[in-house]
């Protein structure tokens, strides 16, 4: 698995050579396929070719583009990398009701308890209500405790007046973190020969990344957090510069937790992909969540 998180901000030349990512901006700088886990391209002025997007998704690196508010709008995904890719589709169609309403329970419960950790981190009050909230989501969630408890959490976090719906820095800075951990689940999903538009809660017709949906759910506390910790909700008027997208990007690079162990997100997201392909085909019931921890960047030893 890559662990270069690459971010291209200015007008540069991208090109493939020697199975390497060859940036040129002035002076070239040459990076291994294999060290790279995903690209985001910020700029809207940098070249590349065809062959580059092609040996991108053969390599399975998430590449990222963005509109012209500089918000990540795109991922560029492979289409088919596992060898059994419509057996595992069989799978998805074939699950029955009661397994995806357990399935999303799990998700939900593990999402609302990530919501309480990151409140407990911030010091704020709210977390002992969304723990006993925890307690009360139903299979299939059918009395929507998830809605309730988000509209709690973020009123915990940012007050009565927030909104989610609010055109300020915060939805901004959350906006583009979620769709930075999205895309690389999208890309996860494609890996392990799932269908991404099949999801366990999530069934609009007209998105093409259901299952993304509904698997983000338990990560979005750690934008949150991430969020809480370096904005301020009174600079309303305030844009996301170059610097501040940096680091939202870099959210990829902390640590959350699954089963006591201290995992870098990707492979968090990896882990709870393979786990769920594994319960669709009847091997466990458990999903891999992961868990809120302190923001804490991977350390590669």
């Amino acid at each position: 698995m890559g662990f270069r998180n690459i971010m291209i901000t200015s007008n540069m030349k991208l090109r493939i050579q020697d199975q390497q990512l060859v940036v040129t901006a002035g002076d070239e700088v040459h990076i291994p396929l294999e060290d790279i886990n995903c690209i985001l391209i910020e700029n809207q002025s940098v070249t590349l070719s065809a062959y580059l997007l092609q040996k991108v998704a053969d390599s399975g690196i998430a590449l990222y583009v963005c509109d012209e508010k500089h918000l990540p709008n795109a991922v560029l995904l492979p289409m088919v990398r596992h060898s059994r890719h419509f057996k595992i589709l069989k799978y998805q169609m074939e699950t029955g009701k009661p397994l995806q309403k357990r399935l999303w329970q799990q998700v939900v419960i593990q999402k609302i308890r990530n919501q309480a950790l990151c409140l407990q981190l911030l010091e704020l009050d709210g977390h002992e209500e969304l723990l006993r909230m925890c307690k009360e989501v139903q299979s299939g969630d059918r009395t929507h405790v998830e809605a309730k408890a988000a509209a709690y959490y973020f009123r915990c976090m940012y007050g009565l007046g927030f909104s989610r719906g609010n055109d300020h820095i915060i939805n901004s800075a959350l906006n583009y973190g979620y769709a930075i951990i999205r895309g690389m689940i999208a890309r996860s999903i494609i890996c392990y020969g799932l269908e991404p538009s099949i999801g366990i809660f999530h069934h609009s017709e007209l998105n093409n990344y259901n299952l993304a949906d509904d698997m983000i759910e338990p990560f979005r506390p750690l934008v949150d957090l991430y969020v809480s910790s370096h904005f301020d909700i009174s600079e309303i008027d305030s844009t996301l510069t170059p610097e501040m997208k940096k680091g939202l990007f870099g959210i990829i690079n902390f640590d959350m937790s699954v089963k006591g162990d201290m995992r870098i997100v990707s492979n968090c997201i990896d882990m709870l992909i393979a786990s769920y392909s594994s319960a669709l085909q009847g091997n466990r019931t458990e999903l891999d969540l992961p868990e809120l921890i302190q923001l804490q960047v991977h350390s590669y030893e």
